[in-house]
C-alpha cells in the first residue's frame, strides 16, 4: 500500500504533507483534545438544563399568578418535568462517562483515573443531593415523574418607589410518599428521604458536586491537554502560514497515492483548538 499522510482544508484544494509519525502524533493529540472537550461540554450541558428548569419554573409561576389559562398551566407542568428529566439524564451522562474521558487522555497513568474514582466516591458519600439525583435517573427512566408538588406563596413588599407590590414565589417538591418505595427507588437512598425535598435546593447542591468533579478531571488532564493543544496549534500555524487563513478548517488524512485516492482515516483538528467550551484556565 502506497500511503500518504497530509493536512487538507475542507475545500480539498491544498495539502500539507505529513510523515506517518506526525500523523500518529496528531491523531493522539486530537483524541485527547476531543476527550477534554467532552468533559467540559457535558458539564455545560448539565448547567444549561439547570437554567432551563429555572426558566420553566419562572414561566409556570407567572401562569399560576394569572390563573387565566388552565391549559397553559398544565403544559407548563409537563415542560418543567421534561426539563428536569433532561437535566437528570445529562447529569448521568456526565458522571458515567467522566472516568472514560480522563482515561483516554492519560491511557498510561491508571493512578490519575483512580484519583478521580476516589473523588467521585467521596462526593457520593458526602452529599445526599448527589446520591438522590443520581438515584432519580433510574426512577424517572422507568417509573414516575420527577416532581410531585408545586407550591405558590405571595407577599406584599415595598419597592424602591415606596409603593407596595405583590410578589409571587414558586417551589417544586419531591415527596417521599409518591416515589413508590424501595422497590422502585434505590433502597439505600430511599431510606434517607424524609418527607418533602425542595427540588431547586437539591439541584443547586448537586451542581456544586458536579463542578468539583469537573474541575478535578480537568486538573488531572491539564498537562497532556496543554501539550496536545500546542501540537495541533503548531501544525495549523504551519498550514496557515503557507496557504492562508481561508483554509483554516482543517482535516488530517491517511490516504493512498493510487488512482482511486482511497482514504483510510480522516479526522478534524482545527475545531478543537481554542474551543470556546473551555474556560480560559484550560487553553
Amino acid at each position: 500500500m502506497d500511503s500518504e499522510f497530509y493536512i487538507v482544508s475542507r475545500k480539498q484544494d491544498v495539502r500539507l504533507a505529513l510523515t506517518q509519525e506526525q500523523f500518529k502524533e496528531l491523531k493522539r493529540a486530537r483524541k485527547r483534545l476531543s476527550s477534554a472537550y467532552a468533559i467540559s461540554h457535558k458539564h455545560r450541558l448539565v448547567l444549561s438544563n439547570y437554567k432551563l428548569i429555572l426558566e420553566a419554573m419562572r414561566s409556570l409561576g407567572e401562569q399560576y399568578a394569572r390563573q387565566d389559562d388552565i391549559k397553559a398551566i398544565e403544559d407548563g407542568k409537563a415542560r418543567l418535568n421534561a426539563n428536569i428529566n433532561n437535566y437528570v439524564l445529562s447529569a448521568r451522562i456526565f458522571t458515567s462517562q467522566l472516568k472514560r474521558h480522563v482515561q483516554t487522555c492519560v491511557p498510561q497513568d491508571r493512578e490519575l483515573v483512580n484519583v478521580l474514582s476516589r473523588k467521585m466516591e467521596s462526593e457520593y458519600k458526602r452529599s445526599f443531593a448527589f446520591r438522590f439525583i443520581d438515584s432519580l435517573y433510574d426512577y424517572v427512566a422507568h417509573y414516575g415523574l420527577s416532581i410531585h408538588t408545586i407550591k405558590m406563596k405571595t407577599e406584599m413588599k415595598q419597592n424602591d418607589a415606596g409603593l407596595f407590590e405583590r410578589l409571587y414565589y414558586i417551589n417544586a417538591f419531591i415527596e417521599k410518599d409518591y416515589i413508590g418505595g424501595p422497590a422502585e427507588f434505590r433502597a439505600s437512598v430511599f431510606d434517607e428521604v424524609s418527607g418533602t425535598l425542595d427540588l431547586i435546593k437539591m439541584l443547586t447542591t448537586f451542581n456544586q458536586s458536579l463542578k468539583r468533579l469537573h474541575d478535578q478531571a480537568m486538573e488531572l488532564i491539564q498537562d497532556v491537554f496543554v501539550k496536545a493543544n500546542e501540537l495541533v496549534n503548531e501544525f495549523i500555524g504551519v498550514f496557515v502560514s503557507e496557504y492562508g487563513n481561508e483554509h483554516a478548517n482543517l482535516f488530517v488524512v491517511h490516504g493512498t497515492r493510487m488512482s482511486s485516492d482511497k482514504v483510510y482515516d480522516t479526522f478534524p483538528i482545527s475545531m478543537y483548538v481554542n474551543n470556546h467550551n473551555f474556560g480560559r484556565e484550560y487553553v
